[in-house]
């Protein structure tokens, strides 16, 4: 079987390229030799904002990250490109470089409303991330509502933020926000919406993941559920958390809710511990063999691998 192309839907190495990291270096989860080992053709780089930067100060940090991002893509034109269309993306894939894709994590790196949607836009941004750990402007996260027991939603601008990226063509990512903010999105958005990096609830109960009836609304909407590769949001089974527990995970949505919501969503520098065997991008094989080893058709895994967010982005 030909090795599927792998779509990572969320790594957070921009924060690392803002720092001096190089993407020819090993330093970090992701580098251009994992990536290109892995079969990754297309890879979401998530311009995470802390919450300690907040109004002008956060939207100005955005656009440091958005830069840092395209800075290092150019220093590597023969092996990388940004992608922001079904026109970019044919193009990257005849030139047999990896595309990269901009996201923003955080809603408040918008600064103080939505009009900065539009220059994001057309900088490349393709998805956003309404909430991270902290509620902002726009929407209540999950990390806010289980700690203060109150999910108070979208807010008003959250609901035009919805609207205005829905015109824009950016995809809204509901991982980290709160229950009630993922069902307020979902019955607003004309557009399919993802969770790029969230996991099971059922597997593993834990604010950052999914229930059951989020998991199914998400797949009949025709939206994605990338696996995050947190042990913390895996689970763990007597202290340990490998590779095996990362297809339990894709196993048991596929048997919920149909492999036609699954993606690749490894959260790659951004996450403090990895499963023993899935330490980066150049590992995505050894998990893709797994799931074969479990049931999954050469269609599913190549749908899973990449063609599910393709799909989602109608290229």
């Amino acid at each position: 079987m030909p090795k599927p192309m792998i779509a990572d839907l969320h790594c957070d190495t921009a924060l690392r390229l803002l720092r001096g990291h190089r993407l020819e270096r090993d330093r970090g989860h992701v580098s251009l030799d994992r990536l290109r080992s892995g079969g990754v053709g297309l890879q979401v780089f998530a311009c995470w904002i802390s919450p300690a930067f907040r109004r002008n100060r956060a939207l100005d940090h955005a656009w440091s990250l958005v830069e840092a991002v395209k800075r290092e893509t150019a220093r590597h034109p023969a092996r990388l490109q940004l992608v922001a269309d079904g026109v970019s993306w044919r193009n990257c894939r005849r030139g047999r470089r990896i595309g990269v894709m901009l996201g923003i994590e955080g809603g408040h790196g918008l600064g103080t409303g939505t009009g900065s949607l539009e220059a994001f836009s057309r900088a490349g941004v393709r998805i956003l991330t309404v909430t991270w750990n902290n509620s902002n402007a726009f929407a209540c996260s999950a990390w806010r509502a289980a700690k203060s027991g109150r999910d108070t939603g979208l807010t008003a601008l959250g609901r035009k933020l919805v609207a205005d990226a829905n015109r824009l063509g950016i995809v809204l990512d509901l991982s980290h926000s709160s229950e009630k903010t993922f069902w307020e999105v979902l019955r607003l958005s004309e557009k399919p919406v993802i969770a790029s990096h969230s996991c099971a609830g059922f597997l593993q109960p834990h604010f950052r993941n999914l229930s059951d009836a989020q998991i199914k609304a998400l797949a009949g909407s025709g939206g994605l559920l990338g696996i995050n590769f947190y042990p913390g949001f895996l689970g763990e089974r007597d202290g340990r958390c490998g590779l095996d527990r990362v297809a339990d995970h894709f196993a048991y949505v596929r048997e919920l809710a149909g492999a036609g919501c699954l993606a690749l969503g490894s959260d790659f520098d951004g996450i403090s511990r990895v499963p023993d065997g899935l330490d980066g991008p150049h590992k995505f094989p050894a998990l893709l063999n797994e799931l074969k080893a479990r049931g999954f058709t050469a269609r599913e895994l190549r749908d899973v691998a990449g063609g599910n967010f393709l799909r989602l982005l109608g290229w």
